[in-house]
């Protein structure tokens, strides 16, 4: 029989709906039960109906729809293939014609279905909270460990990906997928991903890209997917269970971050993973650390051996010739310099994570999330200078402040953040004033505290000094501006004492 009247027979027999389950009516999947009164049922209904009739297996009708070409069920919307049963389901799953189901099923009960094309339209206008908009390669996502389920449209460009994560409490494991959404797509790039928590440590994984055929599915197919162990990214995470993902994708021939890997890879510290910068230490074997890790160690992380002050001389003479990539280069920077260049380039960095200046909550991102974190959430101790400082009065002969900080404000000003802090001991006020996330901001900034009585504003004590970078409340009110109160008494106004605080660019 030629293949198109093989064609024609096997249409005839779908149109009597002879080899379709009486049940769900859908072509008879084996095992093929005959069941009393009710006919030929699909294996899939017979376990669901786990009826008590008499049945018994037709396994001549298994034989006969086994020998049959059938057509795809997306023949309507335009595929021709035809093919036997058992090769049936794969193609159906990667068919070009398939209908696409939307991926939020999961956490948002959306029941969309249609084509690619409709599909990131669905998706842009119904989840459009969902869509990561990234460039040179590299994204940032912050994640819960208690998030069970999570769906991203991942859109650069002309590309566009879909990011599913999972959480399986069970197995305590984490797995995540990121697939093509165009199945004709040939981009099965590599990526990398580091997984950072509150500590210094991190979780590095690779993977590749995968077809579209994987898109679609409501749970992820652990086969396929990357696999983290649950408990590890809790260590790494501490106390907050937030992990940010660093996601960086390789594209083929291309170095898509522009540094000489090979080069650069003798300069990798082994603790912390930065390209090592002069100073450069190394151990009693050899072994090079680099001078942020040194102070933490006694003994070499590879060998075991004591460490001393010995510098690797030769490596730091090679660093004059290597073009360093910015430490935030996971976090979306694309800068690249000599050492010294690099250096402070890094501390204005518009790529580095600030953390919040308030000591009570555990929130970071760039400068600008950071500024957007503090408007949304801080608003009651944020300043955004109109006036760079504040006034503000305080009873002189109050106890309840001694020996805590009784003020604390962030002002955003000359495009930084600076921390405002105020405390009272028992002789003495002192104020002091940070820049956070600056390393090179001594001597560019100075605040100025000037206390005024009231009842002659034109009396006022003045003291200036320069603006200090990020350190513990300890070492900062070491370093601050003190006023005895004995001679702040004589500028109060019933007990209350006014002051200015003000920051001003040198």
């Amino acid at each position: 029989m030629s293949n198109h009247f093989a064609a024609l027979f096997t249409d005839e027999l779908l149109e009597t709906n002879c080899i379709n389950c009486a049940l769900c009516k859908n072509i008879l999947q084996p095992p093929i039960m005959l069941v009393e009164n009710l006919g030929n049922i699909c294996s899939g209904c017979f376990e669901k109906e786990k009826t008590d009739l008499a049945s018994l297996n037709n396994s001549a009708l298994e034989t006969v729809i086994g020998i049959l070409k059938l057509p795809c069920k997306f023949k309507t919307k335009g595929c021709k293939a035809r093919l036997r049963q058992e090769d049936m389901v794969l193609h159906q799953n990667n068919c070009k014609f398939r209908t696409k189901l939307c991926s939020c099923f999961k956490f948002s009960g959306c029941n969309w279905e249609g084509s690619t094309a409709d599909f990131v339209t669905h998706f842009k206008e119904v989840h459009g909270d969902h869509i990561i908009n990234f460039e040179n390669n590299l994204f940032y996502l912050q994640t819960s460990l208690n998030d069970l389920d999570l769906v991203k449209l991942l859109i650069m460009k002309n590309q566009m990906y879909i990011l599913h994560m999972q959480t399986d409490l069970y197995k305590k494991k984490w797995f995540y997928t990121i697939c093509n959404i165009k199945d004709d797509s040939d981009n099965f790039y590599e990526y990398s991903v580091k997984h950072k928590g509150g500590s210094h440590n991190y979780i590095k994984t690779k993977s590749r890209i995968l077809p579209a055929s994987h898109t679609y599915d409501v749970y992820i197919d652990e086969s396929v997917a990357v696999e983290v162990d649950l408990e590890s990214l809790k260590q790494i995470a501490q106390v907050s269970d937030t992990i940010t993902n660093v996601f960086k994708i390789k594209i083929e021939n291309t170095q898509s971050d522009g540094i000489d890997e090979k080069m650069l890879h003798f300069f990798e510290c082994p603790v912390c993973k930065n390209f090592m910068k002069p100073p450069i230490y190394q151990c009693q074997s050899g072994h090079s650390i680099c001078n942020v890790c040194r102070p933490r160690l006694e003994k070499c992380p590879t060998c075991r051996s004591m460490f001393g002050t010995t510098r690797n001389y030769s490596l730091e003479g090679l660093t004059a010739g290597i073009q360093y990539p910015c430490i935030y280069h996971d976090l979306g920077c694309t800068e690249m310099s000599t050492v010294n260049k690099i250096i402070k380039h890094e501390s204005e960095c518009s790529f580095k994570p600030y953390n919040c200046p308030f000591p009570s909550c555990t929130s970071t991102g760039n400068q600008q999330a950071m500024i957007a974190h503090l408007r949304d959430f801080h608003s009651e101790g944020v300043i955004f200078a109109g006036t760079p400082g504040y006034t503000e009065s305080f009873r002189l002969d109050q106890n309840t402040y001694y020996n805590k900080v009784m003020e604390r404000k962030c002002l955003i000003a000359y495009n930084h953040i600076f921390r405002l802090s105020c405390k009272r001991v028992s002789e003495h006020c002192l104020w002091a004033a940070e820049v956070i996330g600056s390393n090179t901001q001594l001597k560019t900034f100075i605040y100025e505290i000037t206390i005024v009585d009231m009842r002659r504003p034109e009396k006022k004590l003045i003291r200036t000094d320069y603006c200090l970078n990020e350190m513990s409340e300890d070492e900062l009110f070491k370093r601050c501006i003190m006023f005895p109160n004995t001679i702040l008494s004589s500028y109060s106004n019933h007990g209350m004492v006014t002051f200015h605080f003000t920051i001003k660019e040198k």
